[in-house]
């Protein structure tokens, strides 16, 4: 269920919440069941005038619409899908009055079923009960007002927290920190949580005046977010990075830009010396990334941002040889930033060096007392308290679960094995992963893969995963259990990916490979299918596109590769990516088996609306079709084919046709259904196809153009040409099952 958006909001003054009022930090839940007679479920609520309170529904049963009446009875707001894909509900509000409100849960389109309300106040939902809030606003940004700005005074000591959260679907927001003279101390754009609200939490080292900036990322976005600002000094402050002492043995100042995108810096370093190198931006957007080589050139050190919040870099290295080693500063690759830069570089105790990767090792925490089942494999971390509350069953399942997916990937599929914990084990926690089935994160860069035998990987990480305790909320219609099994198989498989390479420049591979791996390793509770609607309701999409499903939905293109040279051959791209980067990480696997990326994507969008896939029966639709050919003549569709993407055109022209496309980078092809098969008539630029030969026929219209970076997509527009024939149609080239076949919606 899609939501349409404005591209430009209106600002409206709101009520706001400014000063030294205390706000509720509490929660409160609710059940209830929307039945025939009780269609609408409501629930008392008082709420304090300027507080922010934020409403969410929760259900396995139905798709909820929530909506909030004020103390006057009057409708404040409505909310069904709280964003596009999720079947639960969010109001935020900041209160314009004291009293009464009333939630009002009912089922969309009369949906009957239980569900859950949880109710909590302020837009920084995660304070504990000492914090005092400081103001807070829903705030509106739109291209007249790209960025609000807020003063805040400081005392030595104090623990600031700033806090967004979005109301707008898709709203990406950013936060600034400056001191008085204007310099930036902390930044955030995404919290990390899985959302793209951002928080800043700093701990003041003088007393001062400071100016937080809210806007959005590269200052692109309009819309409309609750906005936290409060003092909580139970909040865990980043580690001091600019507080490290040491010997300072170099320093470097200077700028990095499109024309000037890294520098180098030689270091001479002793074995058992520990390397600190601090990065910092002086001026502009600069987000600066270090990385440190040893002698013979593989790195042994990288940091993009180190974690406080900003977008500075620094690492600890202890060297294990002595050495010229060099040390890159670069600029973030994915994002057009720019500005002068300090770095500093020290000899330090290598305690800094174990300190740092235990604030790496640590950054997962559960609400409650922590318990641990340890497995031959694996050590799984939950509680049975708080927000991540699970069961003692549904740990001990996980666990086991777990085991089942490493025999699988490993010993089954024949992926190296990942990169251990220091005790030997897998790390895999159970809690709320913020909406999301799971989630994998990185804690450390071990560069070399000590599994797998006479390969040096360059950039290999140990990762931990995290899968969600209850799946509450997400609208999928599977138990808990089936959804675990897929999460587990999905999220380990990142933990393996990480185990070959953690920058792999085909991004698209890694969500890609892990939705895969469910079709092939947990059977009926895989969850990939759910996926794939998104890249059938538009072929014409490139490949390799950043915009969100993609990735998750074109697993299929995998199973396609898998169906003409095996599952193993999944495995080889990723060994590639151990050497190669981007696009070459494909080229270079497809090339070992004597072809090209173009040819195995055509070949794919043909699979495609053939639907000749096992698991094709749990899609959800068939492939997009643009428009129908009925005469002869010129048709020019509307809409554009991006870099690797199609479009399907239905013929109902009876008898040989000669068909033309004018466009650049694009082909025909011909596609036609009898005896059970798809045949497949490859046409060219110009060629001769018969649709009365069968049953149902189509033209794919192709664009065999490679994008010149992943992600970096545009579309061609297009014309066909349907003319008398000039010969005959030449013999298919090659066909596909037809037993799932349905033709182009």
């Amino acid at each position: 269920m899609g939501v349409s958006v404005r591209a430009w909001i209106a600002f409206i003054a709101l009520v706001v919440m400014a000063g030294s009022a205390a706000g509720q930090t509490g929660s409160r839940h609710f059940s209830g069941e929307v039945t025939s007679r009780a269609p609408r479920v409501s629930f008392q609520i008082q709420i304090e005038a300027g507080q922010v309170v934020t409403l969410t529904t929760a259900s396995d049963e139905l798709d909820t619409v929530l909506a909030l009446n004020g103390p006057n009875g009057r409708q404040l707001a409505m909310n069904d899908d709280a964003q596009p894909g999720v079947l639960t509900s969010r109001i935020v509000q900041v209160a314009r009055e004291t009293g009464n409100y009333t939630a009002i849960v009912s089922g969309y389109n009369g949906a009957r079923g239980q569900f859950d309300l949880d109710v909590s106040f302020g837009a920084g939902g995660d304070l504990s009960s000492e914090a005092r809030v400081l103001h807070e606003e829903n705030v509106t940004l739109n291209r007249q007002r790209p960025e609000a700005r807020y003063p805040v005074d400081l005392s030595a000591g104090d623990i600031f927290v700033a806090t967004t959260l979005a109301l707008t679907p898709n709203l990406d927001t950013t936060l600034t920190l400056l001191d008085s003279s204007g310099t930036i101390v902390a930044t955030n754009d995404d919290r990390g949580d899985g959302t793209l609200n951002s928080q800043i939490i700093y701990q003041a080292a003088a007393a001062g005046h400071y100016e937080l900036v809210a806007g959005t990322y590269n200052s692109a976005g309009a819309g409309q977010f609750a906005l936290s600002l409060a003092l909580d000094p139970r909040a865990h402050a980043p580690f001091n990075f600019a507080a490290v002492e040491g010997v300072e043995i170099a320093r470097h100042e200077g700028s990095l830009s499109a024309t000037q995108p890294a520098l180098e810096f030689p270091v001479r370093l002793e074995a058992g010396q520990t390397l600190y190198a601090l990065s910092e931006a002086t001026s502009g957007d600069l987000d600066t990334v270090l990385t440190l080589s040893d002698p013979d050139g593989f790195p042994v050190a990288i940091n993009d941002d180190r974690g406080d919040g900003s977008l500075n870099s620094a690492f600890a290295y202890t060297a294990t040889a002595a050495g010229a080693y060099t040390l890159e500063l670069s600029r973030y690759q994915a994002s057009n930033n720019s500005g002068n830069f300090r770095l500093v570089l020290s000899l330090v105790d290598r305690s800094v060096a174990t300190e740092l990767q235990a604030i790496a090792d640590n950054s997962i925490t559960l609400t409650g007392t922590e318990q641990i089942i340890e497995t031959p494999n694996f050590r799984v971390h939950y509680t049975l308290e708080g927000r991540d509350a699970t069961t003692e069953a549904y740990a001990r399942a996980t666990a086991d679960e777990l085991e089942v997916v490493l025999r699988e990937q490993v010993e089954r599929l024949g992926w190296a094995a990942p990169v251990r914990d220091s005790d030997g084990r897998y790390r895999a926690y159970i809690g709320q992963a913020n909406g999301n089935m799971g989630y994998t994160k990185p804690v450390e860069m071990v560069f070399d893969n000590r599994n797998t035998e006479n390969v040096r990987e360059r950039a290999a990480a140990r990762a931990v995963l995290v899968i969600d305790n209850d799946f509450r909320g997400m609208g999928k219609k599977a138990p808990p259990e089936s959804l675990m099994r897929a999460t587990a198989t999905h999220e380990f498989n990142h933990v393996v990916q990480f185990g070959y390479d953690s920058l792999e420049g085909l991004n698209w591979l890694y969500e890609a490979t892990a939705s895969w791996t469910e079709t092939v390793t947990v059977g009926a509770d895989q969850d990939a299918t759910d996926y794939v609607e998104t890249d059938y309701a538009s072929p014409e999409t490139c490949w390799t596109t950043n915009q969100p499903g993609f990735n998750y939905a074109q697993w299929t293109l995998l199973q396609s590769l898998a169906d003409v040279y095996g599952d193993r051959f999944i495995v080889r791209i990723w060994e590639n990516a151990v050497q190669y980067d981007g696009f070459e990480t494909m080229s270079r696997a497809l090339e070992g088996v004597g072809t090209t990326i173009p040819e195995a994507l055509k070949r794919w969008r043909v699979q495609n609306f053939a639907r000749d896939y096992e698991l094709a029966p749990h899609f959800a639709r068939t492939v997009h079709r643009a428009a129908t050919i009925s005469r002869e003549g010129t048709l020019s569709p509307r809409g554009r084919i991006e870099q690797l993407g199609a479009n399907y055109l239905a013929l109902l022209v009876r008898g040989p046709r000669t068909y033309s496309v004018r466009g650049e980078n694009l082909e025909l092809v011909g596609l036609g259904r009898r005896d059970g098969r798809i045949e497949v008539v490859p046409l060219g630029r110009s060629g001769v196809f018969d649709a009365s030969q069968f049953d149902d026929a189509a033209l794919m219209v192709f664009n065999n153009a490679i994008p010149r970076a992943p992600g970096e997509c545009s579309g061609v527009s297009y014309s066909i040409t349907t003319s008398a024939a000039n010969g005959a149609m030449a013999a298919p080239a090659y066909h596909f099952s037809a037993r799932y076949f349905a033709p182009p919606s």
